[in-house]
């Protein structure tokens, strides 16, 4: 039990770590990269990486599948399946590489009918072949990616992507001074994404020594299984595409390539902090299938429990310090030219922290294979989104194109899928509701003096915000480690980040 805990423990702050490593990297190059490429043509790498977006669904869902099976693999301690899974996903991920590389071969050849300015045809040819075989490379990988989480070494995961993090933003400084341009950011998204993909494979090997690569591993039933899985997960993924990656293209197209940027801008501080949360908890689906292939249905309702817990505690407070320092932030960060960017952010964020309260669940779901309807829901949480962005933007401009996300993600989020989650997963949906209602009230009184400590001092300066965001922290956390977490939560938070620590024995939401 202890082990896990700290593999969890580990995992998440490695996931965590590297998406904090991201924002705060972001902060640090994004100014540079749009005073020196300008407004227009950062809209065209934010469009470039639109379109790369969109290139995920050559996965067709198989990557939750993957990991999903591989857990419940490890977790029943069946080599033989871990390697039916292992090998079967492999082969899948290296026909969808070379698929994915053909695909950006003809959309380079149909790139005259895709650029509104000829002048844009020969640059936008090349970035899309470099990506394409980035793509290319970076789609199998996703295999070994699974099986490390699966084994819950998302530690190791999380420091192959910091380094990969830390080599891109080392070399944007001299690639962009040098003058190489949107072709040099390709290339060097390509090539810092190497050494990581490397590491992935021979840690995967290292860790799991009983993987063979070998042909009779491969099965059309265990295709099935994984497809059959991965059909709903596909469906999700084409609904977030509808969610959050559809706006910039409207935004464009109603409002102007130059708003991308100022609309990007909020979105990239919201997006971040998504990422942030759906990282460090996305070590749940993992432990739920574990589980589930342990049969141990009694830790696997106290571990929903908790991680619900700590999703509403730790998104509230992110979300709470987005809204009450971003305005200064982005005054500081890009100056008052971008400050119509806050408004944008806000209404993201509301919606994106209604989303995350509900993180556990969905994990829960994909974790139990009950995601069928989630992925029902969200396909209609994405055309909402989609027709109200649409039918907004003509009153509200950008600012339009946000609400047409928020509105979805309230009713959907809110009101119908914890009653699903419940019911499928045979939890009682008003034990559900009283736990969270004690958690936002235990919440909402512990934001009250950081609230009011941030109206007195928010002001553009990177001292007094980060001395705001520490004090807060500490305020906030004190609290609820007092009024909301009991004794025995308290000591497993103690015990995974303190392993050594002697605690007395107590009930625990997370097990082997």
């Amino acid at each position: 039990m202890a082990g896990t805990a700290r593999k969890l423990a580990s995992g998440f702050f490695f996931r965590f770590a590297n998406v904090v490593a991201t924002a705060i990297a972001s902060v640090m190059v994004t100014p540079f990269v749009v005073h020196h490429l300008g407004d227009r043509n950062y809209g065209l790498w934010t469009l470039v990486g639109t379109l790369l977006g969109y290139s995920g669904v050559l996965e067709l869902g198989l990557a939750p599948a993957v990991t999903r099976y591989l857990s419940r693999s490890l977790g029943a301690g069946d080599q033989e399946s871990c390697n039916r899974v292992f090998n079967t996903s492999l082969r899948l991920y290296l026909g969808i590489g070379a698929l994915a590389l053909l695909i950006s071969g003809a959309l380079a050849v149909l790139a005259p009918w895709l650029c509104h300015n000829p002048a844009d045809v020969p640059l936008f040819s090349k970035l899309l072949l470099i990506m394409g075989v980035y793509m290319a490379l970076l789609l199998p990988t996703r295999v070994y990616k699974g099986l490390l989480e699966g084994h819950l070494r998302f530690d190791m995961t999380g420091s192959f992507e910091l380094l990969g993090l830390v080599l891109r933003t080392g070399l944007v400084f001299p690639v962009l001074l040098s003058g190489y341009g949107l072709m040099g950011l390709a290339w060097l998204t390509l090539l810092t994404s190497l050494p990581s993909m490397g590491l992935l494979i021979y840690f995967a090997h290292r860790e799991l020594p009983f993987l063979r690569i070998e042909r009779r591993y491969w099965q059309h039933d265990t295709a099935r299984s994984l497809f059959s899985y991965s059909v709903y997960s596909l469906i999700t993924n084409l609904a977030n595409i509808l969610r959050f990656k559809l706006d910039s293209l409207v935004v464009a197209g109603y409002v102007g390539l130059s708003a991308v940027t100022h609309y990007r801008i909020g979105g990239m501080l919201n997006q971040y902090y998504f990422d942030l949360m759906s990282s460090a908890f996305g070590v749940f689906p993992s432990v739920f299938s574990r589980q589930e292939g342990a049969n141990d249905y009694e830790v696997l309702r106290k571990t929903f429990f908790f991680a619900s817990k700590l999703a509403v505690c730790v998104s509230s407070f992110i979300g709470f310090g987005l809204l009450a320092w971003g305005k200064p932030f982005i005054i500081l960060w890009m100056g008052r030219k971008y400050v119509d960017s806050y408004r944008v952010m806000v209404i993201l964020v509301t919606g994106v922290m209604v989303s995350l309260w509900q993180g556990p669940s969905i994990s829960l779901l994909y974790g139990i294979s009950k995601h069928k309807v989630y992925a029902i829901l969200n396909s209609i949480e994405g055309v909402a989104n989609l027709l109200l962005s649409l039918l907004f933007v003509h009153w509200y401009g950008m600012y339009g194109v946000a609400l047409g996300t928020l509105v979805p993600i309230l009713v959907i989020r809110l009101f119908v899928l914890p009653v699903y989650v419940c019911r499928v997963a045979g939890i009682d949906f008003w034990e559900y509701v009283g736990k969270t209602v004690r958690t936002l009230a235990s919440v909402s009184g512990a934001l009250v003096i950081p609230l009011l400590i941030s109206i007195k001092f928010a002001a553009p300066s990177y001292k007094v915000l980060f001395m705001l965001g520490i004090l807060s922290a500490l305020i906030y956390g004190g609290v609820l480690w007092i009024i909301e977490f009991s004794q025995g939560e308290t000591q497993i938070l103690r015990r995974a980040i303190w392993p050594n620590l002697p605690l007395k024995k107590v009930p625990e939401p997370v097990s082997d």
